[in-house]
């Protein structure tokens, strides 16, 4: 097939259209309410049609069960341009806490610091491998073609409050070799890849769904730490079929001034940096795949900029598609499409965008489309008949990753049968699937509950009435921060006040054994670790909610609490005391390598 002429061939919208990705996580005809869409519809495919729109994300707002998925899918897999030109049909499936598919259905992984974390403690890294596979046998059998993930940011910054677990480790060898790995695993299977969020999201403070992180490294650093794992996979010739944008500030890599929507000046975010995108990414590492950015509805940049201008920036920068720049939910609401591709082609005829430009990252698209079958007739999906192997692969993993990283006078294992435990964790699911495994090994005096759901008066009692405290904890990042006994934890609703400190120091007072359980980041055990006498990491944090399942690490934990496993897993990131974020230095309080067994 002739690319070019194909190109050639298109009207300038047709070529705007295949650079524009939309979600429709909600829809509603009357326009009303938020519903989640999870059926075909036939204004939204007329919109799709009509705008001849390139991709479709999808989200777990879409994604409910086996087959409605596969109905809506289905209905999006067969669209096609009067040119024959297919949509991508994408989701975020990184694993872990990322992930879009009904969990219990499918395996969900622990994750990539989790799966990291196994590999450390001397796991094959063939694991890699053999999770890309599964994951992406699932998503062809639902017709998704494309896939955002792996994240490759080398998660530096133990602040960083969105990346965290996502990362595989802070070591940009151990992020190179698996991101590698889990790509070659998809690729096996047809699956679209990416690797984001370039040039790197590892060493930020603030999280870009909500404002614009600023990284402040020197240029030498951004290649030789957050733009290795890009350059490493380029130069091997293992390059993902898509890289995702940042959006961050890096002035080191690019230091010009933008004028946002209310005309104050800013330094460029990366994602609409012709610098970072194009010059850096294409020109320096010599990359010749697809970019899209991260989604433009994120606060980082739909504070500053109006969606038109984010648009038009992103292509100016020389980003190939731009990922949901307006948001359709009705209706009512769908003229906003075609007004931004008028206002997108007016500025390419007026002169501000480059109609060059354009169809060089139209045939980037296009020849991405026909290597992967999105040109002409549509391919059946892939069978798919993994559950059973992948579920137990994603067990094996997690059975790997647990990390025990302090166990004073061998508490671990919890031997005694006979004794009085008391779980507390952030959500239900955590202590109700420990304790579910634990009765299952015989343990019966095991209360579990749910920390929001008690008073502090009530959780004191619970203490006072057992004998082995077990503190579950969902920081996502370092939080030093200690004032009369209270912690600043972050979680993933953002910083809340927890009284954790005083609840250990009272089961210490009351002589009862504590534990420390780091359900997500593992940064905060030394927050933890003067008032424990054992600490365990699991990276992960889905359990047993409603009778499903919804991941397996609360499993292998509380298989590894009471020897029913051996610990294998080992801190793929360093853990620290007094870590400055300005100058990115501190006291290693756990390095990267630890883990005890016995």
């Amino acid at each position: 097939m002739d690319i070019k002429q194909k190109v050639k061939n298109m009207t300038l919208e047709e070529k705007i259209g295949q650079k524009i990705m939309l979600d429709f996580r909600y829809w509603d005809r009357n326009g009303s309410s938020n519903q989640d869409m999870t059926v075909p519809d036939e204004a939204i495919g007329k919109l799709i049609a009509d705008n001849h729109v390139g991709g479709v994300i999808l989200f777990a707002n879409n994604l409910k069960d086996k087959q409605q998925i596969n109905t809506l899918t289905a209905w999006y897999a067969a669209m096609k341009t009067h040119a024959g030109i297919r949509l991508f049909i994408g989701t975020d499936n990184e694993g872990g806490n990322v992930f879009r598919l009904p969990r219990g259905d499918y395996a969900s992984f622990p994750g990539n610091m989790a799966l990291a974390a196994a590999i450390e403690g001397g796991a094959d890294e063939q694991l890699a491998v053999e999770q890309g596979k599964l994951m992406a046998q699932d998503m062809r059998a639902l017709h998704i073609n494309t896939n955002f993930a792996p994240v490759v940011d080398v998660n530096t910054n133990p602040f960083n409050p969105v990346i965290n677990v996502r990362a595989f480790s802070d070591d940009k060898n151990t992020v190179s070799r698996l991101a590698e790995k889990m790509v070659a695993g998809m690729k096996h299977q047809g699956l679209i890849t990416a690797y984001k969020h370039f040039p790197g999201h590892g060493s930020t403070s603030t999280d870009s769904h909500t404002g614009l992180p600023r990284v402040d490294r020197s240029r030498e650093e951004a290649f030789a730490i957050d733009i290795a794992p890009y350059k490493q996979a380029i130069d091997r010739c293992a390059a993902p079929d898509m890289v995702m944008t940042a959006h961050i500030q890096y002035p080191a890599l690019d230091n010009r001034q933008i004028d946002t929507r209310s005309g104050e000046k800013i330094t460029v975010p990366a994602t609409m940096s012709h610098e970072i995108q194009t010059q850096i990414l294409r020109n320096e590492l010599g990359y010749a795949g697809v970019t899209i950015s991260d989604a433009l509805d994120m606060g980082a940049i739909a504070e500053h900029f109006s969606q038109q201008g984010a648009a038009e920036n992103v292509f100016a920068a020389g980003v190939d598609i731009a990922l949901m720049p307006v948001s359709i939910a009705s209706p009512a609401q769908a003229s906003l499409l075609p007004e931004l591709i008028r206002y997108l082609a007016d500025r390419v005829k007026t002169g501000h965008l480059s109609e060059a430009d354009i169809d060089a990252s139209v045939e980037r698209i296009l020849r991405l489309k026909l290597r992967h079958n999105l040109m002409g007739h549509s391919e059946k999906p892939c069978s798919s008949d993994v559950a059973s192997s992948a579920h137990k692969l994603e067990k094996r993993i997690a059975d790997r990753s647990i990390t025990v990283v302090i166990n004073h006078h061998s508490l671990l294992p919890l031997k005694d049968k006979a004794l009085r435990y008391f779980i507390l964790t952030p959500w239900g699911e955590q202590a109700n699937g420990i304790a579910r495994v634990m009765a299952q090994e015989g343990y019966q005096n095991v209360v579990a509950a749910k920390e929001t759901e008690l008073s502090d008066a009530q959780v004191r009692e619970h203490i006072a009435g057992c004998d082995v405290f077990l503190l579950g904890t969902l920081s996502t990042r370092f939080t030093p921060a200690e004032q009369d006994g209270v912690v600043t934890s972050a979680t993933g609703a953002g910083n809340d006040s927890s009284p954790y400190p005083s609840w250990l120091k009272y089961a210490a007072e009351q002589g009862k054994k504590r534990v420390h359980l780091s359900l997500r980041a593992p940064y905060d055990i030394v927050n933890y670790a003067a008032e424990v006498e054992a600490a365990v990491a699991t990276y992960s944090y889905y359990g047993y909610d409603s009778g499903v399942w919804r991941g397996p690490s609360m499993v292998s934990l509380a298989q590894v609490l009471t020897g029913k496993i051996k610990p294998h897993g080992k801190l793929p990131v360093n853990t620290w005391h007094d870590y400055d974020v300005e100058t990115n230095t501190g006291k290693v309080a756990f390095p990267r390598g630890t883990g005890l067994s016995w």
